[in-house]
């Protein structure tokens, strides 16, 4: 007996609505998000080159993106007995032993080392690195450019006799003015230059100017300055300070923000690299700098505090922040800083002020000081002099 198959050509049953509301639902529900939480670090690292202020081996958890070679940090090596700096050390060791040192006597031999042990431990950090090695110029030079710039091209040729090509380099050089016009002779032969020991605006100011790649202000050495002088004005556009009244404005901050403002509304090339981090707080409070230099305890507190970006309950997690951040070039370009004419000589020395006056003559005595306790490990006899 076959069985007839029944087709209903009137109304479509009720179980139709049910259908549409099924459908409605199923629209509307996501899938279980498989998205981690973010961490103050991950959301920072989004807007920011975060740069580790450690010597590489120190933690091979992190890959630096970037590296710094100077005589502290050779100091700090050579001070060390942890073996991962073991390679490095052999490095500052080796060139002790370089032929063109040996064959010259004297303060010259002294300084041919310093210069070869320099080039060889940033050579492995080259290798190390995605990024550039940062190597700092003799800070005894800081009031002589043509030295400072022969400096430069001699690093350059040893390099080179190493295997590592210019794009791979960037050379420190201090925010005096004569390093600044040193800045702009080694830019003018496509030579990248960083600015560092920056302290005042118009430091920054004449060194992008000049064609500088990185100005690099130190946040906390600018704040202990206007913490030990509380008469000072920390903010000129601010209210009055007298009777009694402090103001909140870290100067430190405010310096990095100024300079990042200015720089990428009227000298797009130039770069800034924000240093002297102490806390995580002053690391937030700059978010969106081009380059951050932050200590690994400073790093440590921000990849372990937890942000509610990503956030995730199991079944749906939390939409992206997206990339808000303090500091960023669109906001930049629409700022109010009003833009300079020319820096001279002059109205650099002017524009420094007493803290950049003085916070630079510090810091420049203390990186001499760093080259001459590096010294004996080349030479018991000989010292490299200093022009300051």
């Amino acid at each position: 007996m076959l069985l007839q198959r029944t087709v209903h050509t009137g109304p479509q049953p009720k179980v139709q609505c049910r259908n549409r509301r099924l459908t409605t639902l199923v629209r509307a529900y996501r899938p279980p998000s498989n998205a981690t939480s973010a961490s103050e670090l991950d959301v920072l690292q989004r807007v920011t080159q975060v740069v580790p202020d450690l010597v590489l081996g120190q933690n091979a958890a992190q890959r630096p993106t970037a590296a710094i070679v100077s005589a502290g940090v050779l100091n700090g090596i050579m001070d060390s007995e942890t073996l991962g700096l073991k390679p490095y050390e052999n490095a500052v060791i080796a060139a002790i032993n370089y032929d063109r040192c040996r064959n010259l006597s004297g303060a010259d031999r002294t300084t041919c080392q310093f210069e070869k042990a320099l080039v060889n431990v940033g050579s492995l950090f080259a290798k190390e690195v995605e990024g550039r090695v940062s190597t700092e110029v003799n800070p005894a030079l800081a009031n002589d450019s043509a030295k400072m710039v022969a400096q430069v091209h001699h690093l350059l040729e040893l390099y080179k006799e190493n295997g590592v090509p210019s794009d791979k380099l960037i050379f420190q050089l201090p925010g005096t003015w004569a390093g600044i016009q040193a800045a702009k002779e080694l830019e003018a032969k496509s030579v990248a230059t960083q600015v560092y020991l920056i302290y005042s605006l118009v430091q920054g100011v004449a060194a992008a100017q000049a064609g500088a790649s990185i100005v690099q202000p130190n946040v906390g050495r600018t704040r202990d300055w206007y913490n030990k002088n509380p008469g000072v004005i920390r903010d000129p556009k601010g209210p009055r300070q007298d009777a009694g009244y402090v103001s909140p404005v870290d100067p430190g901050v405010l310096l990095v923000i100024q300079l990042y403002n200015y720089v990428h509304k009227y000298h797009s090339k130039t770069k800034v690299m924000a240093s002297g981090i102490r806390t995580k707080e002053d690391a937030l409070a700059l978010s969106g700098v081009d380059f951050l230099v932050a200590p690994a305890k400073v790093l440590k507190e921000l990849g372990s505090t937890a942000t509610t970006e990503g956030y995730n309950d199991g079944l749906h997690a939390a939409e992206s922040a997206g990339s808000s951040s303090a500091l960023n070039t669109k906001a930049a370009k629409e700022s109010d800083v009003d833009k300079m004419g020319a820096i001279t000589e002059a109205s650099f020395q002017e524009g420094l002020g007493v803290a950049g006056k003085e916070l630079l003559k510090i810091s420049l005595q203390q990186k001499v000081a760093d080259v001459q306790r590096l010294l004996p490990y080349f030479s018991k006899t000989t010292t490299i002099s200093s022009n300051l």
